[in-house]
């Protein structure tokens, strides 16, 4: 049985075939390197090819977007801010939540006079509810003067109080009392 033998390529052969491939290598190199402006376009690219990663820091602006390119299914919940909106653009809308509204402050204030004990009622206006509420005592006689109840009414419209004399004075002096009312969504 006769062997074949297989020939050694020469030297020549070897630096022939290495300068071909870095001929033909170093060309696509070099094309790739050289590709002219807005010669890829939408067609060339794979999907997914292109990845935020990859896009320099703002390099997509809206002047480069196509007229609804970006519509509320493509953005992420949660990732707006109230800032990315203009004044104005978050107003009207489906109802909220519960809450207040309209909040008003209504004052009724006793006669001056010298009077030992006064007792002042603030009621809100028809439609609101009270949602706080409170006191004080003015005039020349107020510092002999104690306020001894300051509470809402159990109706939910009204805020009551009473102040009394702790020392007798002539000296004139006045109760006020004040109610917080609002429209509340229930």
């Amino acid at each position: 049985m006769r062997m074949r033998m297989i020939r050694r390529p020469s030297p020549a052969m070897i630096v022939a075939c290495l300068g071909l491939a870095i001929a033909l290598g170093g060309t696509s190199y070099a094309t790739v390197l050289n590709v002219p402006r807005n010669s890829v376009g939408t067609v060339n690219l794979k999907n997914g090819a292109v990845t935020t990663a990859k896009i320099r820091g703002s390099a997509v602006t809206n002047g480069k977007l196509r007229a609804d390119a970006v519509t509320s299914s493509k953005v992420r919940n949660g990732t707006l801010l109230l800032a990315d909106f203009r004044p104005g653009q978050i107003e009207g809308g489906a109802p909220g939540a519960p809450g207040i509204s309209g909040l008003q402050r209504v004052d009724a204030v006793s006669g001056s006079s010298s009077t030992s004990s006064k007792t002042v009622s603030v009621n809100c206006p028809s439609g609101k509810r009270l949602i706080g509420g409170g006191a004080r005592v003015t005039g020349s006689g107020s510092n002999r003067v104690s306020i001894v109840e300051n509470f809402p009414d159990s109706d939910g419209v009204k805020w009551n109080a009473r102040a009394a004399e702790v020392v007798g004075t002539q000296a004139t002096w006045e109760l006020q009392a004040y109610a917080l009312c609002a429209n509340v969504a229930a």
